[in-house]
């Protein structure tokens, strides 16, 4: 059935995952942008899901919205939001590369989306990480650029972001998609990056804890040992003052 839920495999999901957690941290305090996943964006109000039709609903793996409200969704209705998505990107798997690379821009060209990008986890497709830009009815390919020192990759115009492909990563044993942001010239953090950062700054915490625990306890002892000897010299000074006296 069309409307049912298409299987991934782990490195597909961890790929879409990780994707839709950066994008939606990125924009979370923007209450016009909304970026979804593997929702039924429907485009034609005469599609008959009985019939069959080369305007289908399209699900894709990932794809944001702007100037439309960032709110739950059970689909993307285009008539209704006033407009179709800015990008989508798909995530390409053993099953779904000839509709990725040939069915899906087709119909995301006709439906009116600006920006698709379409990367294969397994490098299996020539290159493994493709964007392209809509041209007259049709998909441009966009060029590859170097972003950082030894890093390449395609930007997106409507995103104001660029992806790449880092040579490994916590998700993949053999690469990893990241988002990278020309304007403050670094990666957008993953959540693994940003909970590694979080235990490291409470372990930095718990040290400096320590530390200063420990200094409050050597204060003290030496606190304990100056009243100490304060008190065996007023007991000095007793038994002079008690000897004088004779």
């Amino acid at each position: 059935c069309e409307d049912e839920p298409v299987p991934r495999n782990t490195r597909q999901l961890a790929v879409i995952l990780d994707c839709l957690d950066c994008l939606r941290r990125h924009w979370r305090g923007r209450r016009d942008v909304f970026v979804g996943s593997d929702q039924f964006v429907y485009w034609d109000r005469a599609y008959d899901r009985r019939k069959g039709s080369a305007n289908s609903p399209a699900a894709p793996d990932v794809y944001v919205a702007f100037g439309v409200a960032n709110r739950h969704r059970n689909s993307y209705v285009v008539w209704e939001e006033g407009k179709p998505p800015d990008f989508v990107l798909e995530v390409v798997s053993p099953s779904s590369r000839r509709e990725d690379e040939e069915d899906k821009p087709r119909k995301y060209a006709r439906m009116g989306v600006p920006e698709y990008f379409r990367y294969d986890p397994e490098g299996k497709s020539e290159p493994a990480l493709a964007g392209f830009a809509l041209r007259a009815g049709g998909y441009a390919p966009l060029p590859e650029e170097t972003l950082t020192e030894g890093v390449a990759g395609v930007r997106s115009e409507k995103l104001g972001l660029c992806l790449c492909v880092e040579p490994c990563g916590p998700e993949l044993l053999d690469g990893s998609l990241r988002w990278y942001d020309p304007a403050t010239g670094g990666f957008l953090p993953t959540s693994h990056e940003l909970a590694d950062g979080k235990r490291q700054a409470d372990a930095r915490a718990e040290a400096f804890d320590a530390k200063a625990k420990a200094s409050s306890v050597r204060a003290e002892a030496f606190e304990a040992r100056a009243k100490a000897s304060e008190a065996r010299v007023s007991e000095l000074e007793a038994l002079i003052e008690k000897m004088r006296r004779g």
